[in-house]
């Protein structure tokens, strides 16, 4: 019985071999044409490449397998065998011709049809080679991409894949798709729209790729603001929807994000999706043009809860506001600065402070971690649940030189008792997250805090403030106290409470232990 699959390998096997060698051929005789007063080896090439069909038809002619199951052996006809082979040699032959184009020919072809097709400015810096499998393609290594005069982009490797209509005739090369590979990008404000240059006139059926790139944006002083490590960043059209599409898989921060950006042909409106698992995070956007200004919205789901913003771009910065009038802020370009208004009626603790919460995740990214990056945050809280007598949080949060701080914290217990605090600082570092500084109890009534807590007349020593320094673990929940002062006044008995409390392990925010601590920490007090 004939097996074709034995065949087939067979015959690719071989060749294979003779492509390589013919392939070497040509590639050797074009050379010889720039190295006349050097002896080439062409005739030895050809009296190898003779050999190799030859040894070719030998095999196809003698070739044969034993059938385990037959016992039988399979002769192949010696004509068919020829005739498959000519064919062969001939198609391979046509697909090799581009190795005598002329170089400077080909650099300037593949120049202007770049920019023709995709409006992007090229520079060659080392010769332009030529492949064929597993199609066509011209490749090249160190290529710049330029944008106003100016290199944008290396890459180190590029491949120009070309269609192979008709190789007989040099000026008709034609691009099929771009794809480059390890190429860093230098981006900034002025050059950013490189990028919705090449969306706009992705109009061709063909794919422009870049694969393993790496993407820096600095600002107007060249100090870098963020590093992103682009897995692909791919543009092409898509003729059934009738869209120019982008799709990335990136990183910002260590933090994988997917982008996928729609551009509908008839007009400059855009729809944009972004997601990342890693922070729980997906955005929905559309994009309408308007004059001098571009208006649209939001659709935000951050851990399972969804909102919606609506925002407007103009001169170089963004604001926006939630549906609900919760949240609002304004982002500027130059430099990069962020500010906003946070106001929430309600939230839950594990939001803020437990493994799972959107916070901690933001703090594990290294998001923050960036000197670069400028922000001010103002939140306000009407309450956190499992803390129902606080009431009115406020705070201002800082991004300055990689650092995180929370300034001005406010809130009310019970009516009864101020807290606030100057400045804390975020830390995450090989210890783990947590938050350092110095918390402030003014007593407004003291002895409706003594009521509550039902503390014994004889324990109810009057007195305005308490001050002390704090350590809170966020990621084993645990607080740790110091420096304990009341009427900036410091007590033995009272550093020794503290301190056994902070080798112990019971949990602060549990309600019996705050209880039982308060009422140890007045009796103590009290002598």
């Amino acid at each position: 019985m004939f097996n074709l699959s034995f065949y087939k390998k067979k015959s690719k096997k071989i060749l294979l071999s003779i492509s390589r060698f013919i392939e070497s051929f040509f590639t050797e005789l074009n050379r010889s044409k720039f190295q006349s007063n050097k002896q080439t080896p062409i005739k030895k090439k050809i009296i190898q490449i003779d050999g190799r069909i030859e040894s070719f038809f030998d095999k196809f002619k003698n070739l044969r397998k034993f059938n385990q199951s037959k016992k039988k052996f399979f002769y192949l006809n010696s004509k068919i065998a020829i005739s498959v082979a000519s064919l062969l040699i001939l198609f391979f032959s046509y697909f090799l011709i581009p190795v005598f184009y002329n170089e400077d020919k080909i650099k300037t072809s593949l120049i202007n049809q770049i920019s023709d097709r995709y409006d992007i400015e090229i520079k060659f810096n080392e010769k332009v080679k030529y492949g064929l499998f597993p199609k066509p393609f011209f490749y090249t290594k160190n290529l710049e991409i330029k944008y106003n005069g100016k290199v944008l982009a290396t890459s180190g490797y590029v491949k120009f894949y070309i269609s192979f209509n008709n190789f007989f005739l040099s000026d008709n090369i034609s691009i099929k798709n771009l794809v480059f590979q390890d190429t860093e990008f230098n981006i900034n404000s002025n050059n950013i729209n490189f990028f919705l240059k090449t969306l706009n006139s992705s109009y061709e059926e063909n794919l422009f790729t870049f694969k393993r790139s790496k993407f820096f944006y600095k600002d107007q002083n060249e100090d870098l603001l963020f590093l992103s490590k682009i897995n692909d960043f791919n543009f092409f059209y898509d003729d059934v929807n009738n869209f120019q599409k982008v799709k990335s898989n990136f990183e910002v921060f260590n933090i994988p994000f997917k982008l996928d950006i729609s551009k509908n042909v008839n007009n400059e409106n855009k729809n944009i999706k972004l997601s990342s698992k890693k922070i729980r995070l997906n955005i929905e956007t559309s994009v309408e043009y308007e004059e001098a200004k571009i208006n649209g919205f939001f659709d935000i789901t951050s851990i399972n809860k969804r909102n919606f913003f609506y925002y407007t771009i103009k001169d170089n910065s963004l604001n926006f506001l939630s549906s609900e009038k919760d949240y609002k802020g304004e982002v500027n370009f130059k430099p990069f600065y962020f500010s906003t208004d946070l106001n929430f009626n309600y939230i839950s603790q594990k939001k803020i402070f437990q493994s799972e919460s959107l916070l901690l995740d933001l703090l594990d990214s290294e998001l923050f971690n960036n000197p670069n990056l400028n922000a001010s945050i103002n939140i306000n809280i009407n309450q956190i649940d499992k803390f129902e007598y606080l009431k009115n949080f406020s705070s201002k949060i800082n991004l300055s030189d990689g650092r995180i701080f929370m300034k001005d914290f406010k809130t009310l217990w019970n009516e009864s008792v101020s807290i606030n605090s100057n400045e804390v600082e975020f830390l995450n570092d090989i210890d783990g997250k947590k938050l350092v500084g110095e918390i402030i109890f003014n007593f407004d009534d003291i002895e409706k805090f003594f009521r509550y807590f039902q503390i014994k007349r004889n324990y109810r020593d009057v007195f305005d403030e308490i001050r002390l320094d704090f350590i809170y673990d966020l990621t084993v929940d645990k607080l740790t106290m110091n420096n304990l002062k009341i009427d900036n006044k410091s007590f033995e008995k009272i550093d020794k409470f503290v301190d056994r409390y902070n080798k112990s392990r019971d949990n602060l925010f549990n309600k019996v232990t705050v209880r039982n601590f308060i009422k140890e920490f007045f009796q103590i007090y009290a002598g």
